[in-house]
């Protein structure tokens, strides 16, 4: 039974890997398919299903990074890292934005670990505590990024045109059609086009084995920030993720550890959630809750060390084929590879999303590339998604929802 467990675990590694290094293949895809087929019914089997799901789902926020940050073609929950991470690739230091990303994400496993006695306990009560007030942090947040922009009527601008526009289309389409393309402009392929249209040149990459971080202040905080994208409904890791640049403002190394401990806090706390509160907050514990009937403390210790174990695995690779792709991406010219990776998103959303996609990534391209221009922080972006989530919790978005119709 072991050796069936581990062959699961590394086939769910080996998709996550997949989806994490094809922009547009959303894990939940491949959980979607693997629950349609149901192919898993016996207990022995349900346990072979965890596998492949929580390791999948693991996986995925490490491999992540690596198209985000070399390439600045990132998914939902690795959007930020464009941000400080095409930075350091641009002072030859990719390789060492992708190791601070996947330490973060070392980081949060051991912190987790260790206070899931504490969490089992707590998180009812800070559950409670925390959601009525959840727009009202969001707009504090908000008010100190603008305020902390050198600009501020620019970022006033970036900030509410982007929330106007993810206001619109999420609530006017499904969000399975609409977040890809919308984000994929927004951050990748204006971030792309302008490097291809200014001809950047990615320097001699440094493989430096020794990077310097300020590893428990930034673990902390993705733990802490993974802890309330995994408790509240409607912040996801990207929202989680702008609270905890705020918290590591003009620390970029403190933030992509940051980032890379968010995404894989946000998996152990997603079934913790699940299993103390019964609230499924993503879609790998909304497929593990249809092929358990009871999610018993026995099926969570396993998670637990699933996840541990995957974490483990998936980061190692991260950073062995990061420094395999570095060490070898000169060897073609930076603006052909920019070239086909923008070609390759512009394929997608049109597969995945038709013409209206193309539409969204075209008006998400302008919004960033007009960010770009001005000189604004790209975080201010995210009010596509912090917009609508603020409106949610305040109770003001059926309000408004109804101006749309």
């Amino acid at each position: 039974m072991i050796f069936e467990i581990l062959l699961f675990v590394f086939l769910g590694i080996l998709a996550g890997f997949l989806t994490g290094i094809i922009p547009g293949i959303h894990p939940n895809t491949v959980i979607a398919v693997v629950i349609s087929l149901y192919i898993f019914t016996s207990i022995e089997n349900n346990i072979l299903a965890i596998s492949f799901i929580v390791s999948l789902a693991v996986s995925n926020t490490f491999f992540d990074f690596i198209p985000s940050i070399l390439l600045g073609a990132p998914e939902e929950d690795s959007i930020l890292s464009v941000l400080p991470g095409h930075r350091l690739l641009l002072q030859g230091k990719g390789y060492e934005a992708i190791f601070l990303a996947t330490i973060g994400g070392f980081g949060v496993i051991f912190i987790t670990l260790i206070s899931l006695p504490f969490l089992f306990f707590s998180l009812p009560l800070i559950y409670s505590f925390i959601r009525p007030a959840i727009h009202l942090i969001l707009l504090v947040v908000v008010f100190w990024m603008v305020w902390t922009e050198k600009s501020r009527l620019s970022g006033v601008i970036v900030f509410t045109m982007s929330g106007v526009f993810g206001f619109v289309v999420l609530n006017s389409f499904p969000s399975s059609t609409t977040i890809f393309p919308a984000l994929s402009g927004l951050f990748g392929m204006s971030t792309i086009l302008i490097s291809i249209v200014t001809k950047v040149k990615i320097p001699d990459q440094k493989i430096n084995e020794n990077v310097k971080g300020n590893w428990l202040r930034g673990s902390v905080t993705g733990w802490i920030a993974g802890m309330i994208a995994g408790l509240l409904p409607g912040i996801g890791s990207s929202q989680a993720g702008i609270i905890a640049s705020q918290f590591t403002r003009a620390k970029v190394k403190d933030f992509l550890i940051a980032l890379g401990g968010i995404n894989t806090s946000n998996i152990f706390f997603t079934f913790i959630v699940f299993y103390i509160i019964g609230k499924t907050r993503s879609g790998a514990v909304v497929a593990v809750s249809q092929i358990v009937d009871n999610f018993t403390f026995m099926n969570m210790s396993y998670v637990v060390v699933i996840a541990a174990l995957s974490s483990l695995i998936a980061g190692t690779a991260t950073i062995k084929i990061s420094k395999f792709y570095i060490e070898n991406m000169l060897s073609i010219k930076y603006n052909y590879i920019m070239t086909a990776t923008f070609l390759i998103i512009i394929s997608l959303v049109f597969v995945f999303s038709g013409p209206l996609g193309l539409l969204m990534s075209f008006t998400g391209m302008l919004l960033g590339i007009f960010a770009i221009l001005t000189g604004v922080k790209r975080t201010h972006l995210m009010g596509f998604l912090m917009f609508p989530t603020i409106l949610y919790f305040s109770g003001y978005s059926p309000i408004l929802s109804g101006f749309l119709w």
